[in-house]
């Protein structure tokens, strides 16, 4: 149906006639034409469509879109169901601009929630490459690339250590105020131990591992 034709077309109650997502979809894409990601965006169109092709405008609730992200969360990252979800609300809001579909319906669809994105693999290196990554490291880093490796410590943790937060004794390194704000005892196995042993200590500075004459913590 032509896009003068959709707008046209109205109850003279003033409600809208029952359009298709389909229908939106084929309008979304000619203004869509235009962008550079068009190929990209028509390719998450054509997946939106497979779901809710046949479904009204005036039919989306926010219950069905959050099934929808649910539904897909399942196969794919959400940084997918993120790119998806925002591509229909975009489509949603060019829907009201072009007068196929009121403003709250619009406001149904954005009160979907997008979820954090979190696409990051762990893994571990092996002890191979534990040893290639410490030897590519110049010297005064590679006490602390080692202390990085054995306790998991974040990098401003590192450089503000102080030697007062090391207890070699009782094998553990304390963090007075994390993240969470909690404390935290870190152990300290025998590998970590063999080199804080043999650390040489700046008479003039706290920190554990610094730099320069007046034995500043900051790596440059």
């Amino acid at each position: 149906m032509p896009y003068c034709s959709l707008l046209s077309i109205r109850f003279s109650t003033g409600f809208f006639i029952y359009i298709t997502f389909r229908e939106l979809a084929q309008e979304y894409l000619i203004w869509a034409k235009r962008q550079k990601a068009f190929i990209i965006k028509r390719n998450k169109i054509g997946q939106l469509l497979a779901v809710f092709g046949s479904c009204h405008l005036s039919s989306f609730t926010s219950r069905l879109v959050e099934q929808y992200q649910t539904k897909k969360l399942e196969t794919c990252k959400p940084a997918t169901v993120h790119r998806l979800l925002a591509t229909l609300k975009h489509m949603f809001t060019k829907a009201v601009e072009w007068e196929m579909v009121n403003e709250e319906i619009l406001k149904k669809v954005r009160t979907v929630k997008q979820l954090p994105e979190n696409n990051r693999r762990l893994r571990f290196l092996s002890f191979e490459e534990c040893q290639v990554l410490i030897k590519g490291c110049d010297l005064h880093l590679r006490p602390m690339v080692i202390a990085a490796l054995n306790t998991g410590m974040r990098r401003g943790e590192i450089l503000n250590l102080t030697w007062d937060q090391v207890d070699l004794r009782h094998g553990f390194v304390l963090l007075e105020v994390c993240k969470n704000g909690e404390r935290r005892e870190i152990p300290i196995n025998e590998t970590l131990r063999r080199t804080l042993e043999v650390l040489p200590r700046h008479i003039k500075s706290p920190f554990v591992f610094w730099n320069g004459e007046e034995g500043k913590h900051t790596v440059k």
